[in-house]
C-alpha cells in the first residue's frame, strides 16, 4: 500500500490533528485556571503569588491554555532591563480556526489555502487582535512607564515583546489580556557524501533529477544569515518558487557585497529566494552586529542552509584543497533565509517574528539549529513552532550538543522533530608519526588542513608556555619551527591554533584527554586532532625530544552510524526525545569568507567541514523538503511519521560497539530509500 493511501491526507486531517493536540495537551499538561496557576511539577512551584499578579479569568483562546509563565522571570528582584515575551489571550493568525462569531478562520489548516495576511478574514481578525493589544499597551504604559515595546507577534505566538525592569515582570500578569510572561532568552547556534549515506538518491530518482529534486518546496532557515554569493546558491535551473499567498514580493535584503569595490547588492534568484534580518530585540539589547542585513558573518547559517538545500557545486575548496563535488540534501529546493542570530546569540522574540514572516512567505519547512525548547510551554519559540505546525510547516530542530549525559536533549516539543547527530562513512583523516629514542608512535586523527613536519614537537604544558590548553596567545617566536601539542577544552579548538600561531608554531596536534569525538575545523595552521591523547602523552613523556610529522587530511572511509559523543540524549520530560538522528560529524558545506571572530577560522574560505546537531538537523529539513515535493498533500505530522517509521536502528553508541537506544537516536537514523513510500 502506498503512503498516500495508507496515511490520512489533506488539510482537514491536519486541522483535526492540531485541534486534538491543542485540546489534549491543554487538558493533560497545562494549567486551566489562568496564567498565574502554577505547573503541577512541585519543583517549579512559586508558592503563594502576590495578590497583584493573580488572574481572575480563564483564558479563552485554545493556544492560551498551553502557555505558561517562566517562574524565574516572575521571581526576579533586580532592576536591570530584561527582555520578555508576553502571551496575550488570542489565537495567532496562523492558528485561528474561526471559533469567534463574526470572525472567519485564518489558519491554513481550515482555509485549505496558503496563508494570506491581506485576505478579508485576516484583516478583520487582525482588527480584533489590535484591540486586545491596544488595551494591554494602554494599561502597560500606566503600570510600567519605562517598558519598551518591541515586536508585535501576531502571525504566530500571539503576543508582544517587551523590555522592562526585571522586578516589574510579575506585574504584567495583572494587566488585561495577559496569559503568560516568558523569558526572551538569548539562545545559541548549535554547532558531501551525506546525501548518499542517508539514501537521498532514491528520492532524487523519484523526483526525476539529482539537480532539481525538491523543486517547489521552500525551506526556511532561521540562523545567522547566509553569504548570498556562495556557489551553493547559484540557480541550478529550477522553476520559480510558488508565490506568496498575498501575491507580495518576498524581501531580499543581503546588502552590498563587502568584498568588491562596486556597488552590487545581491539580487535573489529561484534558489535563494529571500533574505531578511530579524534582529529588533538583539539590536536593542546587544547591538554591534557586523552586517545589519541578512548577510552572514558567522558561517553557521550558510552551513546549515547549504546542507539542507544547497545547489550542486563541482569543486568544494577548503584551505586551498579541492574536496570534490557536493550538494545539499534537497538540491532543487528554494531557500528562504531569516537572520535571527547576532554574534552573541539569538533572541527568542526575533525568532518568533521570523517564523511569522516565514508563514507569510509560504515556507514548507523550517530548520532551527539553535538551542532551547527544554520547557516548551514557557518557551515562545516552541509555541511559535506549534502555530507553524498548524499552518502546515514542518520544523526540524537540533537536539543539542550537551551529550552523552541523559536528559540533556533540547526541543522536546512533540510538534517538531528534534534531531540527534551520528556519523557518516566519509571522514577526513591524517596520519601522525612521532619519532623518539624509544621508537615510533603513530596514530590517525581528523584533519582537513595541510600536513606539517617533520619538526620538533613540544607539549604546550611544558615551560615556559606552561599552558596545556593553549588558552593564551604565545609570545612571538616561542614556537618557531615547532609542532605544538594542545589539550582540548575550555576554549574553542580553532582559537588554540590561533594562539600557538602567534608564537610562530609550524603546526598543532590537538588531543582529547580521554576518548571523544574528533573534528575537522578550518584551523589557522596545519592541525591533526586525536581522539584520545593518552598513548601520545605517554610516548612524549618517554621521548621529550621527539620529532613529529602528520599528513594532509584526505578522504577516508570510517564507521558510519555511530552516535556522536556530543549529541544530547533523552528522555525529554513527558516525551520520547530525540525523534531521529542524522549525519552531524565532518559535514562539508558552506561558510562565510568574512568570519567575525578568530574562533571561526581564517577568512576567505567558502567551505568548512564541521560537526554538531546543528549539522544533522538540516539533513532532516532537506529530507522533509524532498517529501514535500514528492507528496505535496502530506501534513507535517505525516512527514515526521514517514521519516520515523522508516528509520534504521542499526546504530551504535559512541564506544562504536554498544547498540544505541531510543534515548540516543529516537526512532533511528533517517533512511530516504524508504521514507518516500513507507507502506
Amino acid at each position: 500500500m502506498s503512503q498516500s493511501s495508507s496515511l490520512h491526507s489533506g488539510r482537514i486531517t491536519n486541522r483535526i490533528l492540531v485541534t486534538a493536540t491543542l485540546i489534549g495537551l491543554t487538558l493533560a499538561l497545562s494549567p486551566l485556571a489562568g496564567a498565574s496557576a502554577q505547573p503541577s511539577n512541585p519543583d517549579l512551584s512559586l508558592g503563594a503569588a502576590p495578590a497583584a499578579t493573580e488572574r481572575v479569568s480563564v483564558p479563552k483562546a485554545a493556544t492560551s491554555r498551553l502557555a505558561q509563565s517562566d517562574p524565574s522571570v516572575l521571581e526576579a528582584t533586580g532592576t536591570e532591563p530584561t527582555a520578555v515575551v508576553v502571551k496575550l489571550d488570542y489565537d495567532s493568525l496562523a492558528t485561528y480556526e474561526g471559533d469567534l462569531p463574526g470572525y472567519e478562520a485564518t489558519s491554513p489548516s481550515v482555509t485549505n489555502a496558503p496563508f494570506d495576511r491581506g485576505s478579508q478574514a485576516a484583516r478583520r481578525y487582525e482588527t480584533l487582535i489590535a484591540g486586545i493589544e491596544g488595551n494591554f499597551l494602554a494599561a502597560l504604559q500606566a503600570a510600567v512607564p519605562g517598558a519598551v515595546v518591541g515586536a508585535q507577534l501576531r502571525i504566530v505566538y500571539g503576543g508582544v515583546a517587551l523590555t522592562l525592569p526585571a522586578n516589574r515582570a510579575r506585574d504584567l500578569l495583572a494587566l488585561p489580556g495577559v496569559v503568560a510572561v516568558q523569558r526572551d532568552g538569548l539562545a545559541q547556534p548549535l554547532t558531501d557524501s551525506s546525501p548518499e549515506f542517508i539514501g537521498a538518491p532514491t528520492l532524487y530518482d523519484a523526483l526525476g533529477s539529482d539537480t532539481t529534486a525538491g523543486e517547489g518546496a521552500i525551506v526556511g532557515i532561521l540562523d545567522s544569515g547566509s553569504w548570498p554569493e556562495h556557489p551553493s546558491y547559484v540557480d541550478p535551473g529550477i522553476a520559480a518558487p510558488p508565490s506568496r499567498g498575498d501575491g507580495e514580493a518576498r524581501v531580499c535584503n543581503f546588502g552590498d557585497n563587502p568584498l568588491t569595490a562596486a556597488s552590487d547588492p545581491f539580487v535573489c534568484n529561484d534558489k535563494l529566494i529571500s533574505g531578511e534580518p530579524f534582529l529588533d530585540t538583539y539590536n536593542a539589547v546587544v547591538g554591534g552586529e557586523v552586517y545589519t542585513t541578512a548577510r552572514d558573518s558567522n558561517g553557521h547559517g550558510t552551513h546549515t542552509s547549504t546542507t539542507a538545500g544547497g545547489a550542486p557545486v563541482a569543486n568544494a575548496i577548503v584551505l586551498g584543497v579541492d574536496r570534490g563535488a557536493i550538494n545539499g540534501i534537497a538540491p532543487g529546493a528554494h531557500v528562504a533565509v531569516y537572520k535571527v542570530c547576532g554574534a552573541q546569540g539569538c533572541f527568542q522574540s526575533d525568532s518568533v517574528a521570523a517564523v511569522g514572516r516565514g508563514i507569510e512567505d509560504g515556507i514548507d519547512v523550517i530548520n532551527f539549529s539553535i538551542s532551547g525548547g527544554t520547557d516548551p510551554y514557557a518557551d515562545p519559540v516552541e509555541l511559535a513552532f506549534l502555530d507553524a505546525y498548524a499552518a502546515g510547516v514542518f520544523v526540524a530542530a537540533s537536539a543539542g550538543n550537551d551529550g552523552p549525559g541523559e536528559g540533556t536533549v533540547n526541543h522536546v516539543s512533540p510538534w517538531l522533530t528534534s534531531v540527534a547527530a551520528s556519523t557518516q562513512e566519509r571522514a577526513f583523516e591524517s596520519t601522525l608519526t612521532v619519532t623518539g629514542t624509544t621508537g615510533t608512535f603513530t596514530d590517525t586523527g581528523a584533519s582537513i588542513t595541510d600536513g606539517a613536519g617533520p619538526a620538533p614537537v613540544v607539549l604546550a604544558s611544558a615551560a615556559p608556555y606552561s599552558d596545556a590548553l593553549c588558552t593564551t596567545p604565545a609570545p612571538d617566536g616561542l614556537f618557531a619551527g615547532k609542532i605544538v601539542a594542545c589539550e582540548r577544552g575550555v576554549i574553542a579548538r580553532v582559537e588554540k591554533g590561533y594562539n600557538v600561531l602567534q608564537g610562530d608554531a609550524l603546526g598543532m596536534i590537538l588531543y582529547n584527554p580521554t576518548l571523544a569525538d574528533i573534528e575537522t575545523d578550518n584551523h589557522w595552521l596545519p592541525t591533526v586532532h586525536l581522539a584520545d591523547g593518552t598513548e601520545f602523552l605517554a610516548f612524549m613523556a618517554a621521548n621529550p625530544n621527539a620529532t613529529a610529522s602528520f599528513t594532509a587530511g584526505q578522504k577516508a572511509t570510517d564507521q558510519g552510524d555511530v552516535m556522536a559523543a556530543f549529541s544530547s540524549r533523552g528522555p525529554g520530560g513527558d516525551f520520547l526525545k530525540p525523534d531521529l538522528t542524522a549525519p552531524g560529524v565532518q559535514i562539508l558545506a558552506g561558510h562565510t569568507p568574512t568570519p567575525e571572530d578568530i574562533t571561526l577560522g581564517p577568512p576567505g574560505q567558502l567551505f568548512q567541514a564541521i560537526a554538531g546537531t546543528s549539522m544533522s538537523s538540516p539533513h532532516v529539513a532537506g529530507s522533509a523538503a524532498l517529501l514535500v515535493a514528492l507528496h505535496p498533500d502530506w501534513t507535517p505530522g505525516q512527514i515526521k511519521s514517514a521519516l520515523m517509521t522508516t528509520a534504521t536502528t542499526a546504530v551504535v553508541k559512541e564506544d562504536t560497539t554498544t547498540p544505541a537506544d531510543p534515548f540516543d537516536f529516537g526512532a533511528g537514523r533517517i533512511d530516504l530509500t524508504r521514507a518516500g513510500d513507507p507502506g
